[in-house]
């Protein structure tokens, strides 16, 4: 068969701080079935198969030692049968042409079962795919491979339900998690990729860009209690430029290295109508600039990155960086945010 289909192994995944998982994608199949040595074996040289002959039922047993027993054309299976191998995987169902063809139902000997559609020898088309551990498929199959739109379910009440491409999630989808969890949105190759929202069961969400399973590239983070972060991200961690929101008002917006501030920055409290600018350094801030430091960094006339403290804090830092948004940060935000748009409609 060149290789019979295999579940592929159960994607889990929970992107929630300090707990990630993700189990690669696993192709257990074999090629010991469905061989063109059986098939040419009840097969006479230079044979056709003769649409007009009737069909008989008998039994065959193989030199592999696989015994098929049911409907014939000449030496070509035909209609309906059952075949079991010597390791005791078997297939039921419709075969035309000496090849599983039309319906049919293969048991592998470690008890993971298909049940749908056949052409030539592969799952093509509609099938249910129920994995011995109870997880299921149901969807569509192409060459014996999940593809097109399907639905997988595992016995803890996981799911993903959305497009699948060669074996893999691939396209729009929706996966859904035991804990309550959620993400909606793209996927490429079986990861995490393109636009889509996370949705946590403590409630916060991230809504934006991804890259391999990781939050990269600009989104929206908010959190249960009125915090709120948009600005861009690199490997799951705030990284670049950002603004961060206390649920009080008050906000900072600068620079990140992953995850802490780093580089220069404006603080704001609006209820006490504040506002300072200062640098960062690994999280912490180390000087607050007054208004004529703040001029002259702003139009590059002075060094800032000497009064960090550490010695390689500069290398985190971007370059030409001051204290203006950098040129084209809003729009993209916009961007993205309207592109969002179009999986909250979904």
């Amino acid at each position: 068969m060149g290789k019979i289909i295999k579940l592929q192994a159960l994607w889990r995944g929970n992107i929630a701080r300090n707990k990630y998982m993700h189990m690669k994608l696993s192709n257990r199949g074999t090629s010991r079935y469905f061989t063109s040595e059986e098939a040419n074996e009840t097969v006479a040289k230079g044979k056709t198969h003769d649409t007009d002959m009737d069909r008989i039922t008998k039994k065959h047993t193989y030199k592999t030692g696989a015994v098929y027993n049911g409907e014939w054309k000449g030496g070509f299976r035909d209609g309906h049968g059952v075949q079991k191998w010597p390791d005791k995987a078997k297939y039921e169902g419709s075969w035309r042409y000496n090849r599983a063809h039309g319906k049919g139902k293969f048991t592998h000997v470690d008890g993971d079962v298909y049940d749908g559609d056949w052409a030539y020898d592969k799952a093509n088309g509609f099938g249910v795919y129920t994995h011995n551990n109870g997880a299921t498929y149901e969807g569509m199959w192409r060459d014996d491979l999940q593809h097109g739109k399907g639905v997988e379910r595992w016995k803890d009440g996981s799911e993903y339900e959305g497009a699948y491409r060669k074996g893999k999630k691939h396209g729009y989808g929706v996966y859904k998690w035991a804990d309550g969890s959620q993400f909606e949105g793209q996927w490429a190759e079986n990861k995490i990729s393109g636009l889509g929202i996370y949705s946590w069961l403590d409630g916060r969400k991230y809504r934006g860009e991804w890259r391999n399973n990781n939050m990269e590239g600009y989104g929206f983070y908010i959190w249960k209690d009125g915090r709120k972060y948009e600005g861009q991200y690199k490997e799951d961690k705030k990284h670049g430029f950002g603004i961060y929101k206390w649920a009080d008002g008050r906000k900072y917006e600068g620079f990140w290295s992953f995850g802490k501030q780093h580089g220069l920055g404006r603080y704001v409290v609006p209820k006490e109508s504040v506002e300072k600018y200062g640098l960062w350094e690994d999280g912490k801030r180390i000087e607050w600039f007054d208004e004529d430091a703040v001029r002259d960094i702003n139009s590059g006339d002075t060094s800032w990155k000497e009064h960090f403290k550490k010695p390689d804090s500069v290398n985190y830092v971007e370059k030409g960086a001051d204290f203006t948004k950098p040129k084209g940060f809003d729009m993209r935000l916009i961007e993205v945010s309207e592109r969002l748009g179009k999986i909250d409609k979904n």
